[in-house]
């Protein structure tokens, strides 16, 4: 078993520390984002606790070949996945090849195991309607009877594979593995009516959706807003007010913050590769280069030429 400890001190390292994922991180503040995530990691299981603060726009795959289960230990002012609002001590559950879609604002702490299906399924015989394919294949936000409860002793359990684990024997590794399985298995029979995701998708978070597929076939080209409408059939008013109810930002600010964030990852891949920060900027459609810096450092905390180099911020 691998312990893996993950430092967050800007939304790149919040794409790179969640463990199977591929996520794509926009910053929708200047609220940094920083926290730290640690995972345990038997071979195709992966065990995760940590959180992170910030303002954040997260999508993208969660685990291709695994089922992913996701506990909130804490959250902040709003968390929502999917368009749907979510509690402290929900259980999300993500099925195979899964995609997460998330708006974060302030703390969000988590505990989480990623699994194959098939492992599941034969850990959970002792809970009869859990072997059942079906019981993993939809996302869904479940909330279970006892939920502060469980998540505690989840969180509890997880804290002490952390801390005790890299000193063990193997086999007690195992043993503290399987605790911790055990307590997310047990999350998932008390729960109860499950709350689906996707079918229950509010209008605004498909339109987000609708929009970031259109931009991501695009990439490497500003988009206008009245491109948008048309490519999507969408009024005006409608795109605004599915951007404010899912994001708290028009579709405006929106497209701005989405191209900092990504110009924020082309500076840090740029570092070996002789970028600079005139051609990033141009890249992502700020051209006026005084501003873009103004508002880049703002956001970030830095200047665009001090993440090119990669100084440190203070």
């Amino acid at each position: 078993m691998r312990f893996v400890a993950h430092q967050i001190a800007g939304i790149e390292d919040l794409s790179e520390s969640v463990h199977g994922a591929d996520l794509v991180v926009t910053q929708l503040s200047a609220a940094p984002c920083r926290g730290s995530l640690t995972h345990a990691i038997d071979g195709d299981m992966a065990l995760t606790l940590g959180g992170f603060t910030g303002d954040l726009r997260l999508r993208g795959g969660v685990a291709p070949e695994a089922v992913t289960l996701a506990v909130i230990l804490e959250r902040g002012p709003s968390l929502t996945k999917w368009g749907l609002d979510i509690q402290a001590h929900d259980l999300v559950v993500y099925p195979v090849r899964s995609e997460q879609e998330a708006r974060c604002r302030g703390m969000t702490r988590y505990a989480a195991l990623k699994a194959p299906l098939e492992v599941l399924q034969q850990r959970a015989a002792a809970f009869e309607h859990l072997a059942d394919e079906r019981c993993w294949s939809v996302e869904a936000r479940l909330r279970p009877a006892r939920a502060a409860a469980i998540a505690q002793e989840i969180a509890w359990r997880l804290e002490r594979l952390m801390r005790l684990g890299p000193g063990l024997e193997p086999q007690a590794q195992a043993g503290l593995r399987d605790e911790a399985l055990e307590g997310f298995l047990t999350a998932v029979a008390e729960a109860g009516d499950r709350e689906p995701g996707r079918q229950v998708r509010i209008n605004s978070a498909r339109i987000l959706r609708q929009v970031e597929d259109y931009l991501d076939d695009r990439t490497g080209r500003g988009v206008p807003i009245p491109e948008l409408c048309q490519a999507l059939g969408l009024s005006r008013r409608t795109l605004n007010r599915a951007f404010e109810e899912g994001l708290g930002v028009g579709p405006r600010t929106y497209l701005r913050l989405r191209a900092l964030s990504s110009a924020r990852k082309a500076l840090i891949a740029g570092r070996q590769a002789g970028a600079s920060v005139t051609q990033v900027a141009l890249d992502h459609g700020f051209w006026e280069l005084g501003r873009f810096s103004v508002t880049y450092r703002t956001m970030f905390g830095e200047s665009p030429s001090q993440t090119l180099r990669g100084v440190a911020r203070g």
